[in-house]
C-alpha cells in the first residue's frame, strides 16, 4: 500500500520555510519530524505549489546552522590549555603525552585539546 503524505503538514511546513526560517533544523522541530523527512517534503510537488502560491521568490535551499569556533566559544579556557600545552612541549615532554596532559589538568577531553592544538598549531614555532 502506498503511503500517504500529510499534505496540510507539508504546506504548512513550506509556508514557515518561507515566512520564518530556512533553516532544516528549526522545521524539522517545528513539525515533530525527521529532517530527512523535511527535505523529502521540499520534493514534492505540494510543498513547490504552496511556495509558488505564496509567491515566494527567494531560494529555495536550506540554510545550515551558523558555524561556530570552538575555541572563540571557550574563551579563557582555549588560552590556558594553549599555554599549558605550549609549557609543556618546551619541558620536553613526549608528543604522545600532550593532548591528555592538558586535557588532564584543565578537565577537558584529549580529543578537544588535540583538535585545537592541530587546527591552531601550537607546535609551530613562536
Amino acid at each position: 500500500m502506498p503511503q500517504v503524505r500529510p499534505v496540510k503538514k507539508i504546506q504548512r511546513a513550506a509556508r514557515y520555510f518561507a515566512k520564518t526560517s530556512r533553516e532544516l533544523q528549526k522545521i524539522a522541530k517545528a513539525f515533530s519530524v525527521s529532517e530527512d523527512t523535511v527535505r523529502k517534503w521540499a520534493k514534492t510537488p505540494e510543498w513547490t505549489d504552496t511556495l509558488n502560491a505564496i509567491g515566494y521568490t527567494g531560494d529555495r535551499k536550506f540554510t545550515k546552522r551558523p558555524t561556530r569556533d570552538p575555541a572563540r566559544d571557550a574563551g579563557a579556557t582555549f588560552t590556558k590549555a594553549r599555554r599549558i600545552y605550549r609549557a609543556l612541549l618546551n619541558a620536553g615532554e613526549p608528543p604522545h603525552k600532550l593532548a591528555s596532559t592538558t586535557a588532564k589538568r584543565l578537565g577537558l577531553t584529549r580529543r578537544r585539546v588535540y583538535e585545537w592544538a592541530e587546527k591552531y598549531n601550537w607546535r609551530g614555532n613562536e
